[in-house]
This record gives structure tokens, sequence and C-alpha cells, in this order.
């Protein structure tokens, strides 16, 4: 199966490609985060906001993806990182030449037991694997989104045992 998908990005078109692991420098890094009840975790921007996504974000200057991570999870979702390994990556190219690549990681997290007011207004959601595809915004409109979460409970399974 390839997992490519075509969408339009504040007015761009765009084709997101799955390119597997990679040592491209990513722009952004994204984590299939579980807790140790193993449920998956997502964010979204308030309670009136439909759509739930991957935590995760830009990549600062002088910041490895793995500390990016390591700070928009907490950022967004006052999680700290307990486990972490590479999923895979994607890459966006536009009809202009722009190109951006994308890690996914699994990680297992610990939530602060209330989440901190931060600066980004997020709402954590805990799902559970076999709802995950269908809370997800992009769940089911993306190929991509299925094989990652497989790749992820693989990585949930190890680190279970």
């Amino acid at each position: 199966m390839e997992y490519t998908r075509k969408v339009n990005l504040q007015g761009r078109d765009v084709t997101m490609i799955c390119v597997g692991q990679t040592s491209a420098e990513p722009a952004r890094a994204y984590a299939l985060a579980f807790t140790s009840e193993h449920d998956v975790l997502l964010v979204s921007s308030g309670e009136k906001d439909p759509y739930r996504w991957l935590p995760g974000g830009g990549i600062e200057s002088r910041e490895t993806p793995e500390q990016a991570l390591r700070r928009e999870l907490l950022e967004e979702a006052d999680a700290v990182i307990d486990a972490l390994e590479y999923l895979g990556s994607q890459r966006l190219d536009d009809d202009k030449g722009w190109r951006e690549f994308q890690h996914f990681y699994w990680c297992r997290v610990t939530l602060a037991p209330q989440p901190a007011i931060r600066s980004e207004s997020t709402l954590r959601h805990l799902v559970a694997p076999r709802d995950f595809l269908d809370t997800l915004e992009w769940g089911h409109s993306d190929p991509k989104a299925a094989m990652l979460l497989e790749r992820a409970l693989e990585a949930e399974r190890k680190y279970s045992i």
C-alpha cells in the first residue's frame, strides 16, 4: 500500500508521502503517546473543537526532534516522556518547490494529574487504541494513520514486556 495523500494546507496544494525511516532533518515531530493504561493521548484546541490531533509540532533552532517532542508534549498536554521510539517520517511537497519532513514517534508518557494552563491552550483526550482512527481528525482519510498505529502498538507491546 502506498501512503500518499494530497491536501490543501493554507491555500497550497501539498502532497504528503510516507518515506519510512530517514535521516533527513525534520521541521516537525509528532507523537503517538501512550499512557501506562495503554490509552493514546490526543489533543484539541478546546471544548468546542471537534478535531483531535497528535501532540507535537515545530522543532526550534538547536533542538533535536526528540527534544522538541518533549517540549511540545509538556506544553500541549502536561505530559512527560518516559520512553521514546522513532516510527518513521513523511515528506511534504508543494508544486512551488517547498519541502518539509516530519518525524513520528511512539512514546510512553506520564500525565500530570491536573494540566497546567499554558500559552498553547489545548485539551488532552485519552482514547483506546481501537478508537484512535475514529477520533484522530485524519484517522480515516490518510492510510498512514493505520500504519503508524500498528507500528506504535508494536512498540507499546515491546515496552510493556
